[in-house]
């Protein structure tokens, strides 16, 4: 085969095509019909289905040292910085998994329930719970729970 521009014999078949190397010229196509059918693998299916949605943060939520944090707990967190007992009190309680799930205010109401119901009568109101509250949640507990976590409590900040 010759180009028909040029009269060379320096043809190349690239890409489907037969070009001339010396002019350059595309002197024809060529194609191919082949049929195959690829089989692409089956996609593994996630075990957990992850929803990419924004997460509305609450109007009642504060940003505190880099965590969020409910309004209410606020003036629970002040108290907690401001007297070392009260940190002690809410890290027994906040240790324990059965109040993991709670608030801040209401670990430390708990605590300060279990440690000494005068001074819980006394911060109950700043913190905003009830006592009817706060027992009905020991109510759940054994009573015999409840003994070790008044000793822990005594034990820690005593």
């Amino acid at each position: 085969m010759k180009c028909p521009y040029c009269g060379s014999e320096n043809l190349v078949w690239k890409d489907g095509e037969v070009v001339c190397t010396s002019c350059g010229s595309v002197i024809d196509r060529i194609y191919e019909h082949n049929m195959f059918f690829e089989v692409k693998p089956a996609k593994p299916t996630p075990k957990y289905k992850i929803i990419e949605e924004e997460i509305p943060i609450s109007e009642n939520a504060v940003y505190y040292n880099g965590s969020t944090v409910s309004e209410d707990s606020l003036l629970a967190l002040k108290l907690i910085e401001s007297n070392e007992k009260f940190l002690l009190i809410y890290d027994t309680i906040a240790s324990l998994p059965m109040f993991q799930t709670k608030t801040i205010k209401t670990k430390l109401a708990v605590g300060l329930y279990l440690y000494n119901k005068e001074m819980f009568n006394k911060y109950r109101m700043y913190l905003q719970v009830s006592e009817k509250y706060i027992k009905k949640l020991l109510n759940r507990i054994k009573k015999k729970e409840r003994e070790k976590i008044q000793k822990l409590l005594r034990s820690r900040v005593c």
